[in-house]
C-alpha cells in the first residue's frame, strides 16, 4: 500500500531531519523578503525541478515545450520564478500543468536517501535542496489556470457519474 510505504520512508527521519527541512522552507519562504533575487538562489533548486517537471511531461504528451527558462521575469502580479511554454490541448495540458506535484515523492526519497545519512555541510544542502522540492511540488496559481478546464469537465462527469450510479 502507497500509504504504509510513505509511513515507512518519513520513519526513516529523525526529528532533527524533519526540523532541519522545516528551518529550510521558513528560510525559502522568509527570504522573498530580502528581494527577488535572495528567493530565486534559495528557491533555485525547486523552481529547476518544478520546471523540468512541466518540461518531460510536455515532452512526453508531445506537447512541443520550449527549454525552460529560470530567469526571473516581473509580470503584473509579481515575479515568475521561471516557465515553461508547450502547445496542447486542454486535456494534455492537465498533467503537463499538475507534473509538479510529483515533485513531493521525490523530495522524500530525497530526504531518506541522501539527506539522512549525511553530516555537516552537506546535510545542510541536502536538507535545503528536499526544503526547495517541497516548496515547488504545489502547482501555481498559472499552473492551476492552466489546468483548471480539465478539471471542471472531471469534476462534472464525477458529479454526473454518482448522480446516475
Amino acid at each position: 500500500m502507497l500509504s504504509d510505504g510513505l509511513g515507512m520512508a518519513v520513519r526513516g527521519l529523525s526529528p532533527a531531519d524533519l526540523m532541519l527541512v522545516l528551518g529550510m522552507l521558513l528560510a525559502i519562504r522568509l527570504s522573498s523578503r530580502l528581494g527577488v533575487w535572495a528567493y530565486a538562489v534559495l528557491a533555485l533548486p525547486g523552481t529547476l525541478a518544478h520546471e523540468l517537471a512541466h518540461y518531460l511531461v510536455a515532452t512526453l504528451l508531445l506537447a512541443k515545450p520550449q527549454f525552460p527558462s529560470l530567469i526571473p521575469q516581473r509580470t503584473e502580479h509579481g515575479w515568475r520564478l521561471g516557465s515553461v511554454a508547450f502547445r496542447a490541448g486542454w486535456l494534455r495540458s492537465l498533467p503537463i500543468a499538475l507534473a509538479p506535484f510529483a515533485l513531493l515523492p521525490l523530495a522524500l526519497w530525497w530526504a531518506v536517501t541522501w539527506m539522512a545519512p549525511s553530516v555537516g555541510a552537506v546535510y545542510f544542502a541536502h536538507g535545503w535542496v528536499v526544503a526547495a522540492l517541497i516548496s515547488a511540488s504545489l502547482p501555481s496559481s498559472a499552473d492551476f489556470r492552466i489546468a483548471l478546464p480539465a478539471l471542471s469537465l472531471m469534476a462534472i462527469a464525477a458529479i454526473v457519474y454518482a448522480l446516475l450510479r
